[in-house]
């Protein structure tokens, strides 16, 4: 099983992003199973739309990417229970490197045991149990 996350999906999608080759390498190991399912949440789904409309300056290719992602992967909503759990992780940092975002991430990750984190975020490198997937 694999997370992907947002800096992933976007640099996927926006052909001028520094990661876009990388990330296309990425998606068609995704693409081709290599990993399982493959899961994102709300919040990165959000992150994903709002910046493909702001960098892109493109609607149309915001919601033909929104409707390929919610029919291709599995969409986890941080409900209470993993916000409650999300907010912990971000309030107890001691450096305060990761977004409330990614402490969501990570809230989904451990109640779903997924270990394989498609990002290009490396403020995760820090977080045990995690294996980044960056090719």
């Amino acid at each position: 099983m694999i997370f992907l996350d947002s800096s992933l999906l976007i640099a996927f999608k926006v052909a001028n992003d520094v990661h876009h080759k990388e990330a296309e390498l990425i998606m068609a190991q995704v693409a081709h199973g290599n990993y399982g399912r493959s899961f994102i949440s709300d919040y990165v789904f959000d992150e994903v739309m709002t910046a493909i409309v702001v960098r892109g300056k493109n609607h149309k290719l915001a919601v033909d990417y929104g409707s390929e992602l919610l029919e291709s992967v599995e969409l986890v909503y941080v409900g209470p229970d993993y916000f409650r759990e999300a907010w912990n992780i971000f309030s107890e940092q001691k450096k305060g490197d990761l977004s409330f975002t990614d402490t969501t991430i990570l809230a989904v990750m451990k109640n779903h045991e997924i270990s394989n984190l498609g990002t290009f975020d490396q403020d995760f490198q820090q977080i045990r149990g995690i294996k980044l997937i960056t090719n």
